[in-house]
């Protein structure tokens, strides 16, 4: 095999995988190329809990031997891949980047890792979430603060802050992220990259420390939506480890073709686009207009309960996040992060009748967005009310999950993509979000959107 130039390091894994099944490619030297890439900027950008650099070049070295003989598993194969760390690695250690698990290795790998495993990626590292995942701005007091490439006075947004910073930087190709507020979607938009939260039992969540039971979900986060369509494809499938997964066939990815005629764009009237900044409204106006160039439609829909969401999510939140920390919370108080502690220990006080209240309410905000829906293809909205705030702006960073979270009650799949940037050059990320198990939709609009404009094409200057 041969490598071949330019320098690939933000090549879609799509061409990148033609390149290698045909043998121009070779895995070894692109892991190389990664694993250079990780020791270099990872100083500025603080992205890992822990590298594999051996691992992956083992690992590179047998796909590379498997393709030259014809055994060719498909698009994952030999691409240089991270995973959130919470996501169990069997042998690897998985902090949560947190002290409590500062040494805990796991003895099995989570399904999610077996798969992609399974389809040939190569593992360059654990790296950070906020803790426990229970932030949006992954500044660990433990680990150190991950930043943004785009600028590092920014957070890369949470909680799966490390996998953003790495996939933007052009360091992985492919990120793996959960999603109990929007910590997929989130460092997605901070970072300008793609996020999916998938619909709730798409993806199995077994050996992914839980941050929410009821609200978890696992997804990819790449630089293009067709990469993240094909990751989710592998990611996908019933696992009888995780009794809220469905028996369902990947959901692939849409082909509307070159245009969007006959689609219809659903534009909340109430909440998502109140608050936010003016930069992401002008964005979000000029990805309408856009959308109306390529033949769909936009109406308006109403989302009449939409302001208790935030409500039923926290108390839904703040009682099983309290109920997982039980142990902990009590005899290792002071190893936790101020912020955490402060969520752990307001979730004790939470009455259980609050707790089962907001379990009951939530089907009234689920029947709003279908209602919603039923008259269009997808919702389309902000992801974050502003772009990426600034390290220890602890304001600012409680106000990025404010748009995600409705749809991790509800269950439903969400996008989360870039259209634009601020006049300071950070990203803006739109959020397209469809029916249950209708993935393949959203996917479908965004990837259309993406082949006619150019944001997805442009990377921090590292």
């Amino acid at each position: 095999m041969k490598t071949i130039n330019p320098p690939l390091s933000y090549a879609p894994i799509h061409e990148l995988a033609q390149q290698i099944e045909s043998r121009q490619l070779s895995p070894v030297e692109l892991a190389e190329a990664s694993i250079e890439r990780a020791a270099g900027l990872n100083p500025k950008l603080n992205a890992f809990v822990t590298m594999t650099a051996e691992l992956a070049l083992a690992q590179a070295r047998q796909a590379e031997e498997e393709i030259m003989r014809g055994a060719y598993r498909g698009p994952l194969h030999g691409i240089p891949i991270v995973h959130k760390d919470l996501y169990y690695t069997k042998g690897i250690r998985t902090t949560c980047s947190s002290k409590i698990l500062a040494d805990f290795v796991p003895d099995h790998d989570a399904t999610t890792v077996a798969k992609l495993h399974a389809a040939g990626s190569v593992l360059l590292g654990k790296v950070q979430t906020h803790e426990f995942a229970c932030g949006a701005s992954t500044s660990s007091p433990h680990f150190g603060p991950c930043l943004n490439p785009w600028n590092t006075d920014h957070v890369p947004g949470g909680s799966s802050g490390g996998s953003g910073a790495a996939v933007a930087a052009g360091i992985a190709y492919m990120g793996t992220g959960s999603d109990t507020g929007g910590s997929i979607r989130i460092p997605a938009a901070c970072c300008g990259v793609v996020g999916i939260k998938p619909t709730y039992g798409r993806v199995s969540k077994h050996g992914v420390f839980p941050m929410v039971w009821s609200l978890d979900h696992a997804g990819p986060l790449t630089r293009s939506v067709k990469d993240a369509s094909i990751c989710l494809d592998i990611m996908s499938g019933f696992d009888a480890k995780d009794e809220s997964t469905v028996d369902l066939p990947a959901p692939g990815m849409r082909d509307y073709g070159d245009s969007l005629k006959g689609v219809k764009l659903g534009i909340p009237t109430e909440f998502y686009y109140e608050n936010i900044s003016a930069d992401v409204e002008a964005a979000l106006h000029a990805a309408m207009a856009k959308f109306r160039e390529l033949g769909a439609e936009i109406v308006e829909v109403k989302l009449p309960m939409i302001h208790r969401a935030q409500g039923i999510a926290m108390a839904i939140c703040l009682g099983e996040l309290s109920a997982i920390h039980e142990e902990w919370i009590a005899t290792r108080p002071q190893d936790y992060g101020p912020d955490v502690r402060l969520m752990l220990e307001s979730g004790k006080d939470l009455p259980a009748s609050a707790y089962l209240q907001a379990q009951r309410a939530r089907h009234l905000v689920v029947q709003d967005y279908l209602d919603a829906l039923s008259g269009v293809d997808a919702l389309l909205t902000p992801t974050t009310p502003i772009t990426a705030p600034r390290a220890g702006d602890f304001e600012g960073s409680l106000q990025l999950a404010r748009l995600t979270m409705p749809t991790n009650l509800t269950g439903l799949p969400s996008l989360s993509m870039p259209c634009g940037f601020s006049p300071a050059g950070l990203p803006v990320n739109m959020q397209l979000i469809g029916r249950p198990f209708e993935e393949a939709t959203v996917l479908g609009i965004g990837h259309v959107y993406e082949q006619n404009t150019d944001w997805h094409t442009r990377h921090p200057a590292l």
